[in-house]
């Protein structure tokens, strides 16, 4: 076992006890790749061993090792090439930075530099090939910096890819019913959602109507170039544990059937089929033709936690065609996707060019 971790590139997790670090924490214990060689969180919880300190989260057991770990604080110099963050946006902002300037690739979870022109905002399935992005980047430091979507935004853009591609895209109207793992700890109380909806989740909304833009967007010779889609976004938070729902109405320039429709979902050609990165579902993409599904509790698992699925594909008399999409926010939406992401920049030389530069 112990020549198998040695073999493993040695990755840094930020932000290591909240929520989404440590499911993190959980898909990098038993990875093929990559072993957890540091972990860091704020200075309340440096010092004290990894293990204690994810003892209540749903992840399961760790092994030893991993549980063993002790947790360091954020600053300092970190000896691990490749640093996952699931870190705050406001801390995100200077670690993360600090980090791309000491030589770090980091991965990021964090919307602390998703808006960024030279910071690729990547869904492997659909825009790979942004990653060119990271030559923009030497610019401003010898590392480096990637981002996944907001937790919404990962499942409506992977849906809205192969649409787009296929019809079109003009203009979609969407909301979302947001689960209460979203908001992390300590989130809304259970006496304002318990028989409620709360019709608003503060900055929400800017992210769902500008992300899927960049992800759909091209690379051209002055940088990228955002899809000229409109979009407009409602955002809500709903009493389910985990599991983000968005209702989807959209307008293309060619009008597809339903079943035009769910033949290109099905049909998707993923933009790493064949690179055998470990946490990549089978299929990306799962059209339900129950109509009563997707549902949270049904579906959010689906590939792992990191399958999409598309239901209730119909006519719509307003844009032309509505659906829904299912993902698991804390997997498909943050954890596994930055995680995905890590896997798409090894298999391009990204961490090993990281490897030569770090500390």
């Amino acid at each position: 076992m112990e020549a198998v971790l040695k073999d493993r590139i040695p990755v840094g997790v930020l932000g290591a006890t909240g929520m989404v670090g440590a499911r993190l924490v959980a898909l990098l214990a038993r990875h093929p790749w990559f072993r957890i060689a540091e972990a860091g969180a704020s200075d309340r919880s440096a010092g004290s061993r990894l293990g204690d300190l994810l003892a209540g989260e749903e992840i399961g057991p760790l092994p030893e090792d991993v549980a063993a770990l002790e947790v360091r604080p954020l600053e300092g110099a970190w000896s691990s090439p490749l640093l996952l963050s699931a870190l705050p946006a406001a801390v995100a902002r200077k670690v993360e930075a600090e980090a791309a300037a000491a030589g770090h690739l980091v991965v990021s979870n964090a919307s602390a530099f998703r808006a960024d022109p030279d910071v690729p905002l990547i869904i492997p399935e659909v825009n790979a090939d942004h990653l060119e992005l990271l030559e923009r980047q030497k610019k401003r430091w010898p590392g480096g910096i990637v981002t996944n979507p907001n937790c919404v935004v990962t499942g409506l853009a992977t849906a809205l890819a192969p649409l787009h591609e296929a019809f079109g895209l003009e203009r979609a109207v969407v909301t979302s019913l947001q689960a209460t793992s979203g908001a992390g700890r300590p989130g809304p109380s259970a006496y304002d959602l318990v028989d409620n909806v709360l019709p608003l989740i503060p900055g929400e909304e800017e992210k769902i109507s500008a992300e899927p833009k960049k992800i759909l967007g091209t690379i051209g010779d002055e940088g990228l170039v955002p899809a000229p889609f409109a979009l407009s976004a409602t955002a809500t938070r709903v009493p389910v544990i985990h599991g983000h729902t968005v209702s989807v109405s959209a307008g293309f320039r060619k009008r597809p059937s339903p079943e035009e429709a769910a033949e290109a979902l099905t049909s998707f050609g993923s933009r790493i089929e064949g690179l055998g990165l470990p946490t990549a579902p089978a299929q990306p993409i799962l059209v339900t033709h129950d109509p009563a599904r997707p549902q949270p509790r049904l579906d959010r698992d689906a590939g792992g936690g990191m399958g999409v699925t598309v239901g209730r594909i119909r006519t719509d008399e307003v844009l032309g065609l509505s659906f829904l999409v299912l993902a698991h926010n804390l997997v498909r939406g943050a954890a596994g996707a930055a995680l995905l992401n890590a896997e798409l920049c090894r298999v391009k030389g990204l961490v090993e060019a990281a490897a030569e530069r770090a500390p």
